[in-house]
């Protein structure tokens, strides 16, 4: 049988090798889903002050401004991707300065939201964003209002987007995303890469914190084999028609540019969507070395500087450090199941 030797994420191949910051700014929300742990939704940490934010945002970028890489010869310096993420962090207050902040460090951004907000104020947005994640929840979204931000943001950031699989509903939400993805296309009925990915996603049960469930992998709903095989169905998809050969390889569909790369000892390499590596169990890597900091950093709701959500190595609190400073390590992973979808993205060698 053939042994994993390595993960590599779609981040590696991407121009100035840029660090993910991943910030959960809090867990207040608008919603309050039974699947979405309650530690997420239940506002009990609020969201601090913007003064706070802008400081954050300040002391991660100049530590990471300072810090060039050696990248074929050359000194670079090195890009940032934020991923923005809670709690629903559009309601904050006073957002569009945050993103301002960031924008003005030249930082790409990208917001995960469930798309509450007013069509006018994604209109505004989308000036500083260069993706955005978006949750269409059947329990609780209006479709149509859901659809004209979606439409609003087509054409001006990368989307992403996923449909709760609520048991009971997997087809015709199936259909709903299709019909979203046909919207897309272009006269050709085409679609870049980086335009849209869209999948109806399994609802895992999760466990946050001490009691987190790193070791099990439960499903929240009871599905059916049917159900099963349409959320295992690919978010991106190829174009259906060929493009020309002069095309950039990363226009045509290379799965390196939107899959994680798993290499094996026998030379195997697969490259697999980021929803389908839970729902296929090719998330085990304990005792694999996990290149926490250097690739990606996270901020949890209390301003704690962790390397992993798995909470692997703490950095100290953002609150309370007058400049950052990260040690680059590997660490070993120490449990059977990685179920946070940034943190499977971190290379992982033997």
């Amino acid at each position: 049988m053939s042994r994993l030797i390595s993960v590599v994420g779609p981040h590696y191949h991407a121009p100035n090798n840029p660090v993910n910051i991943q910030w959960s700014m809090g867990n207040t929300c608008n919603f309050s889903c039974d699947y979405c742990p309650t530690i997420l939704h239940d506002g009990t940490n609020p969201w601090m002050s913007k003064d706070v934010y802008l400081k954050t945002i300040q002391k991660v970028c100049d530590y990471y401004k300072a810090h060039t890489y050696i990248h074929n010869g050359e000194e670079k310096v090195r890009a940032m991707h934020w991923e923005l993420i809670g709690g629903e962090v559009t309601t904050i207050p006073d957002f569009e300065e945050i993103l301002q902040s960031l924008y003005d460090y030249k930082a790409n951004v990208t917001v995960y939201s469930n798309g509450s907000r007013t069509v006018r104020w994604w209109e505004e947005a989308r000036n500083f964003l260069q993706g955005v994640v978006l949750t269409y929840h059947p329990l609780t979204m209006d479709k149509q209002h859901f659809k004209e931000v979606v439409d609003v943001l087509r054409g001006h950031v990368t989307v992403d987007i996923s449909i709760a699989g609520i048991s009971g509903q997997v087809n015709e939400l199936y259909d709903f995303g299709e019909e979203l993805r046909d919207s897309f296309n272009d006269n050709n009925g085409r679609q870049s890469v980086f335009d849209v990915s869209i999948a109806v996603k399994t609802m895992y049960k999760k466990l946050l914190g001490d009691n987190n469930n790193y070791d099990t992998q439960e499903t929240w709903y009871n599905y059916t084999p049917e159900e099963i095989e349409i959320m295992q169905r690919p978010g991106v998809k190829p174009n259906p028609t060929p493009m020309e050969d002069n095309t950039p390889t990363h226009v045509k569909g290379d799965p390196k540019y939107w899959s994680t790369e798993f290499k094996y000892d026998d030379g195997t390499v697969k490259y697999v969507q980021s929803h389908q590596i839970i729902n296929e169990g090719l998330n085990k890597f304990g005792g694999m070395n996990c290149h926490l900091g250097s690739e990606g950093l996270n901020i949890d709701m209390h301003g704690e500087i962790i390397s992993s959500w798995c909470g692997a190595k703490s950095f100290g609190n953002i609150t309370q450090i007058k400049e950052l400073e990260l040690p680059i390590e590997h660490y070993s992973c120490p449990f059977e199941f990685c179920n946070n979808l940034n943190d499977i993205s971190i290379t992982k060698t033997l």
